[in-house]
């Protein structure tokens, strides 16, 4: 779940992971999710991007705390090449319209 949004082009898209991340509603681990993405040690805030999917996925909101109480220091990118972007202030994110 984790490498997909890193790269979401090798799994088809960001609109496929989003899906992916529909499909794991209620089978994910949230908590180890985001233990194991701290112990990554990702320069870039992909917490900001796990956090959005979920959240568009429909997880409770307890289960997007791994991913909340990370610092948002910076707006990100949810995927490469994007052309006139939606952002999500929540997550300070640029998001594809649409998703």
């Amino acid at each position: 779940m984790i490498d997909i949004v890193v790269r979401p082009a090798y799994a088809g898209g960001i609109f496929q992971v989003a899906q992916a991340y529909r499909s794991a509603r209620g089978l994910a681990l949230t908590e180890e999710m985001g233990t194991l993405l701290r112990r990554l040690g990702y320069v870039y805030p992909y917490h900001q991007a796990i956090g959005f999917l979920l959240e568009r996925a429909g997880f409770a909101n307890e289960e997007l705390q791994p991913f909340r109480e990370q610092p948002f220091k910076f707006d990100f990118y949810l995927t490469h090449g994007l052309k006139n972007p939606d952002y999500d202030e929540s997550w300070r994110l640029f998001v594809p319209k649409g998703l």
